[in-house]
């Protein structure tokens, strides 16, 4: 298990995704709410449709988005994408979009 401190709410956070269609964490930066939570979701392999990750510019948005897909030994459009106003990069694959308000 890791030590970030998102790594302590992942079971509440299954059980809560198994219930409801949509959850909101809020933790502090460097938490690891953007890198490391949703790869763990993702591995937990037992949600349905697509998971979506807000983030608040485009440029995090699309810098998330590459560093999830290379730590899944991808390029962005597999499995994880993005999803903002003037770009696109989703595939018929892809499990994890990060978006950005508006998009």
């Amino acid at each position: 298990m890791s030590s970030l401190p998102v790594a302590a709410v992942l079971p509440e956070l299954l059980s809560a995704l198994q219930h409801a269609p949509q959850v909101l964490l809020n933790a502090p930066t460097g938490a690891g709410k953007s890198t490391w939570l949703p790869l763990q979701i993702l591995a937990e392999g037992n949600i349905a449709g697509r998971i979506i990750l807000l983030e608040p510019r485009r440029l995090a948005a699309r810098n998330v988005a590459q560093r999830l897909a290379e730590l899944l030994g991808e390029k962005p459009g597999e499995t994880v994408g993005f999803r903002m106003r003037a770009e696109t990069c989703v595939g018929p694959q892809t499990r994890l979009e990060v978006v950005t308000e508006g998009s």
